[in-house]
């Protein structure tokens, strides 16, 4: 007698290969929303962050509009360099004078703020400039927490 043996699929095979990829497919899926959970809360993070950053970026620019206007008034009151300069010790701006430069603050977050930094101009004409940005950059005011937790089954 010929005994031929007949390897095949067993019905219960295709039921466990299908149960694995629905496994698979659950799987795949919670992972792609747990990612996308968490670049949509950097991303509203950062969004807020440079809101934040260009209001104060918009509140310096305000500032220093309304300085240089003040400084054209004495420009245009002056008749040379030396009375211009002589007006300008004297004149209040803010908290001091500007006779070398002058720093202004604006608070961007609890922990950052916009420092300003302006030094005055003599222009050679009236269409000149009268200020120069010495310097515009972030600061810290306080240094920054790690965050050392896993939050693997919280919504944090």
């Amino acid at each position: 007698m010929n005994s031929q043996k007949r390897y095949g699929l067993n019905i219960g095979t295709s039921s466990i290969l299908i149960i694995i990829v629905i496994l698979c497919l659950v799987c795949f899926s919670c992972l792609s929303i747990t990612s996308a959970n968490a670049d949509y809360r950097l991303s509203s993070k950062l969004a807020e962050r440079t809101t934040n950053y260009y209001e104060a970026c918009n509140q310096a620019q305000r500032h220093l509009l309304g300085l240089s206007q003040r400084l054209e008034e004495i420009y245009n009151q002056s008749q040379n360099q030396s009375e211009y300069e002589s007006k300008i010790e004297k004149e209040p701006f803010g908290d001091s004078s500007l006779s070398d430069s002058l720093t202004f603050s604006y608070s961007i977050n609890d922990n950052q703020m916009l420092q300003v930094s302006i030094a005055p101009l003599y222009p050679e004409t009236s269409q000149g400039d009268f200020l120069k940005v010495t310097g515009w950059q972030v600061i810290n005011t306080t240094t920054p927490e790690q965050d050392n937790s896993l939050p693997v089954f919280g919504s944090n």
